[in-house]
């Protein structure tokens, strides 16, 4: 019998998605922040201050120190105003509208 994995699931509306790397051109703090900016359909400068909601450096040492054991299926999400935000530990980040529900399916499909 295989290892049993978590099924997790959304029923919000996908608004923006984007990738970030561990040691990339841009930290995980940028790609979050651009693609909060993407889903408010404004400039990066334009966003209220996200530290007020998020604790970035906390974020960032939880998928760094995790590894790159996609295996284990890290996903980690909160809540900024009326975005649900979804951060895999292969790098995937997705911002959804939390207020345009759809039907249920996996955070990362579709």
């Amino acid at each position: 019998m295989g290892n049993p994995r978590l099924a997790l699931s959304r029923k919000c509306t996908v608004v923006s998605d984007t990738t970030f790397e561990s040691g990339g051109e841009r930290t995980l703090t940028e790609a979050l922040t651009d693609a909060i900016a993407e889903a408010e359909g404004v400039a990066p400068t334009d966003l209220p201050p996200l530290y007020e909601s998020v604790e970035f450096d906390a974020l960032t040492q939880l998928i760094e120190h995790s590894g790159k054991n996609t295996e284990e299926g890290l996903i980690l999400a909160f809540q900024i105003r009326k975005w649900n935000v979804f951060v895999s530990i292969d790098g995937r980040i997705r911002v959804c509208d939390a207020t345009i529900e759809t039907d249920l399916e996996p955070i990362f499909a579709g």
